[in-house]
């Protein structure tokens, strides 16, 4: 169920989702999946080569639903076999809509890695809340890294799965099409910034972190510009 893109979160009641952590590919993406405790419903964060055939046999029976966090390979290449094999709903932004269409990131992939085009079902947009039961999803629009990256809040978990945009005391990298620092400073600070210190942070790459951490330790977008 989608709910309006202004419904806000107000049950302060946290219940813990079951949710596993997976690294897959050659650049060690993690993936993320997540249940719901009601019905049988996964939720997938990201389609890293390697994950369709590492997750396929715990997700089958499952209601599943794949977010694609942006539009780089390494993040979204097998997402066409989990919509077409598992009927998988994928839901993206539509600012990453070129990456998504089009086999010309090849390039920037090893040569043995497959890759295909995917259409996502749902185009998401900053601030939509998207529900199962038990397991709410707030979208954060957070650009920067590329145009349409997107983080999801999940505030039953006090989590929030970020992909390339913020990492363990670094952030993620601009110097690819569509890359913009400015932006991402400003996604970081305005957005993810904003969220409650105690959240866990969930990278596309690498060791978890917590909002407070970084907040004071990021050498890179520290909370405050003059504190650099």
């Amino acid at each position: 169920m989608i709910l309006p893109v202004t419904n806000l979160i107000s049950n302060r009641h946290f219940s813990m989702l079951p949710m596993d952590v997976y690294n897959f590919g050659p650049y060690e993406n993690c993936v993320y999946v997540m249940y719901s405790n009601v019905k049988k419903v996964a939720v997938v964060i990201d389609a890293a080569s390697g994950s369709f055939e590492g997750l396929k046999k715990c997700l089958i029976g499952h209601e599943i639903h794949l977010f694609l966090t942006h539009g780089h390979w390494d993040h979204m290449c097998e997402a066409a076999k989990f919509q077409r094999e598992l009927k998988a709903v994928v839901y993206a932004h539509k600012a990453d809509q070129d990456w998504f269409a089009t086999t010309e990131q090849c390039k920037y992939a090893p040569s043995n890695i497959s890759f295909e085009t995917i259409s996502p079902d749902i185009w998401v947009e900053h601030g939509q809340m998207i529900q199962w039961d038990d397991l709410v999803i707030k979208i954060l629009h957070t650009p920067g890294h590329t145009p349409g990256q997107i983080a999801l809040y999940v505030e039953s978990l006090r989590s929030v799965f970020v992909g390339d945009t913020l990492f363990y005391r670094t952030v993620g990298r601009t110097d690819l099409p569509g890359g913009n620092f400015d932006q991402l400073k400003n996604s970081i600070r305005r957005i993810l910034y904003a969220l409650p210190e105690d959240t866990a942070v969930y990278p596309g790459h690498g060791e978890k972190t917590s909002i407070g951490a970084e907040q004071k330790h990021n050498p890179i977008v520290p909370l405050h510009e003059n504190s650099l």
